[in-house]
């Protein structure tokens, strides 16, 4: 939406106007960012446009963005500009973009994300559902993305979180805001292990309105959405809206038609979203384009232990780690088509698939 990177000074003047977007900074751009816009003159008024213009010129709006520079920087927050080579690659194409995002924890792979979202009531099969889905994305080098609020999306990071992978929170308040409060552990976590995402500055208290404007970013982040359980109403709903307007690919998991919990998530299926019992529905949906497996020093002993069909409790015993700690490592080999798992819970080498391999 924009031509060249502005300014991040020019960047957090504006984006103290909330609900500023990269569409108004188009349309500021081509009024040459002066307050030249007929009838503003002497009165600029109250919208979002003359709201804009006055920040920044104003001594406050100015004021504010260097306290925001050095709360990100005492804190360790990145400020990730819209423009700069950080940006998320695919957000930076949707019209409504942030102008300003702020980063902390690690560093995503923006270009294998999914997000796992769903109802905050969540049903125990559902939450238990999200959690082994978001494992097993996890597991095969996918960042999955979610809220953070309660329910699915809580249960979505800590599955990814439990596989050993990567898991953004994208959040509707600033990053050093834990909300829910329940949510302090997991917060911490997410920041060590993850990443944390947030279109407000540090210290942004969660008002109701920001959650459902947090939304488009879920989605605007993704290759694809994943609605778990939804009921006719849901706010899950809209980040599903937010993923079919930015051309994202569109998920839900069936449910019993008798429930309503599942109201909304089966009508997505009946617009055309596609079904998803599991992580390889999901994959083949965004297109088949999984990351590379890594194949390390675990990935080879596995493969040369698998000179003949193996159940997973001899493979464990055979390189004496867990079964717990295999699994994982199992799932992603064979989403990555290096083995493949048989009747009987056996586990063999595809052909083509020596213990020497030179993949990288």
């Amino acid at each position: 939406m924009t031509d060249e990177p502005a300014p991040i000074d020019v960047l957090l003047r504006l984006s103290a106007v909330e609900g500023i977007t990269a569409r108004h900074l188009h349309l500021l751009r081509s009024a040459g960012m002066a307050p030249a816009f007929p009838g503003m003159e002497e009165d600029y008024g109250d919208g979002i446009l003359p709201k804009a213009v006055r920040a920044l010129s104003s001594a406050d709006a100015g004021e504010k963005a260097g306290r925001i520079r050095d709360a990100c920087a005492k804190s360790g927050v990145r400020i990730i500009p819209l423009g700069s080579d950080e940006y998320p690659p695919m957000l930076r194409c949707i019209s409504d973009a942030p102008l300003v995002l702020y980063l902390a924890g690690g560093d995503p792979a923006w270009e294998n994300s999914v997000a796992v979202v769903g109802s905050r009531a969540a049903t125990a099969p559902a939450r238990e559902f999200a959690g082994l889905l978001a494992a097993d994305l996890a597991s095969a080098g996918w960042t999955v993305v979610s809220g953070m609020a309660r329910g699915i999306d809580a249960a979505a990071h800590e599955g990814a979180l439990r596989s050993g992978g990567t898991t953004l929170a994208v959040l509707g308040c600033g990053i050093d805001v834990v909300y829910p409060p329940e949510a302090h552990d997991l917060h911490g976590r997410i920041l060590r292990c993850g990443c944390l995402l947030s279109e407000y500055p540090p210290g942004a208290i969660p008002l109701p309105w920001r959650f459902p404007a947090r939304n488009r970013i879920i989605s605007g982040v993704c290759r694809g959405v994943v609605v778990v359980e939804a009921a006719a109403r849901s706010g899950a709903l809209i980040t599903a809206r937010h993923a079919l307007d930015q051309g994202r690919e569109v998920m839900a998991v069936p449910g019993n038609p008798l429930f309503p919990h599942t109201a909304g998530s089966n009508r997505l299926i009946r617009e055309g979203a596609t079904p998803v019992t599991g992580a390889e529905d999901v994959m083949a949906a965004i297109g088949g384009a999984r990351p590379s497996p890594p194949v390390g020093a675990r990935e080879r002993k596995i493969l040369e232990c698998l000179a003949k069909p193996r159940r997973v409790d001899e493979i464990a015993v055979a390189l004496d780690i867990t079964v717990q700690k295999l699994l994982p490592c199992l799932l992603e080999m064979e989403l990555g088509k290096l083995l493949e798992r048989s009747a009987g819970d056996y586990y063999k080498k595809l052909s083509g698939t020596p213990g020497g391999i030179s993949r990288k």
